[in-house]
């Protein structure tokens, strides 16, 4: 039997979610031990939809082998911490560091931010059942730059609408091999990514994408760009820029006569957020 304590983090999630979560069970044998009635919160029995509240134990008739092991948290990375405040950190990632690691114990920022957290004493991994401090954007593995990390489940939730209704302003700079025709534009269409290549492809159907360059400098051939997404597809500006004929530079994969990881930073987060616990930050800018 597993027993669990649901804390703070954990509030608001239904019980078969929190198992999911919890637990490395399967789908199926969660469900069956609901349908069994093995399921209790308070030594009272549950459904599937059960919204958990703080200071509740929930106990499940699931074998110890599905027990999740507390993560191990490695100290000798920390991230380059730009802004903090009680529920968000806004890290710069370095260029060729990856934003979530593709397996257990791999160097990346996500991993790096619960190292950070568990060295102030703000995340204690075997405390936490279901979460765990997560970063709400992303970046390409050579793309540099500003990520949020969320320290609490609400702050999470909170920022991860914020991005999908487009409350947070994202601003990049660039350098391109080429010159846009136009000193600023916006342009909209539409990427498919094929995950065999990791290469996306604008204009042969997919997801819209939309985003807005302004030329601040030319040099030669080569331009310096600030960019704004509209949208957040997988390398959508360095596909976008390609398609027009203004690669960036580093970036051979899209065409850069130039190899080495493009030349492409977030640099600017603007917050426009009014409601929620995340409205102290509406109007803020950060920058780097």
């Amino acid at each position: 039997m597993l027993r669990f304590k649901i804390t703070k983090n954990d509030a608001g999630l239904k019980a078969v979610r929190f198992l999911a979560k919890a637990t490395a069970a399967p789908s199926s044998l969660i469900y069956k031990t609901f349908r069994k009635k093995d399921v209790k919160i308070n030594g009272k029995w549950i459904k599937e939809d059960y919204v958990l509240r703080e200071g509740e134990e929930l106990t499940a008739y699931i074998s110890g082998e599905f027990a999740n092991r507390a993560e191990k948290i490695d100290p000798g990375f920390m991230p380059e911490v730009v802004y903090e405040d009680e529920n968000l950190v806004v890290m710069n990632k370095p260029a060729g560091l990856k934003s979530q690691p593709d397996r257990a114990g791999e160097d990346a920022l996500s991993s790096r931010l619960k190292a950070y957290l568990a060295a102030r004493g703000e995340y204690d991994p075997a405390a936490e059942s279901a979460f765990a401090p997560a970063i709400c954007n992303r970046l390409d593995r050579n793309t540099d730059g500003l990520v949020i990390g969320a320290k609490n489940a609400a702050a999470l939730r909170e920022m991860n609408l914020a991005i999908r209704e487009r409350r947070v302003r994202k601003l990049y700079r660039c350098i391109t091999e080429g010159v846009p025709n136009e000193k600023t534009a916006t342009l909209t269409s539409t990427i498919q990514k094929d995950e065999k290549t990791n290469k996306s492809t604008v204009g042969q159907g997919g997801k819209a994408v939309s985003l807005t360059y302004r030329v601040t400098d030319v040099q030669g051939n080569r331009a310096r760009l600030e960019v704004e997404l509209h949208t957040g597809r997988s390398h959508q500006i360095r596909a976008q820029l390609a398609a027009i004929g203004c690669p960036i530079e580093g970036d051979a994969k899209y065409g850069a006569r130039t190899g080495g990881g493009q030349r492409l930073t977030a640099f600017r987060l603007e917050f426009h957020i009014t409601e929620g616990i995340l409205s102290y930050l509406n109007g803020k800018t950060v920058e780097i």
